[in-house]
């Protein structure tokens, strides 16, 4: 989860430093750890290793990968 929670960072930063489809696939590439990294934190809870996001917490996961999907589709 540390991996794909820095992969989100790393990635976005590099996008934004990027341009065309180099740009297009970083944020891609961000999208899918950011959604991995809410995989590993449902496997965490299914499994009894960590306690439910809160609700803000959540909500902004949500928007995270609601802004990247806008930043790939753009």
């Amino acid at each position: 989860m540390r991996r794909a929670l820095s992969s989100v960072a790393l990635n976005v930063a590099e996008g934004m430093g990027s341009a065309g489809g180099n740009r297009r696939a970083r944020y891609q590439t961000a999208l899918g750890s950011m959604r991995e990294t809410m995989a590993c934190v449902d496997v965490g809870v299914a499994l009894g290793y960590v306690d439910v996001l809160d609700h803000a917490t959540l909500d902004k996961s949500r928007r995270v990968v609601g802004t990247l999907v806008r930043l790939v589709r753009a």
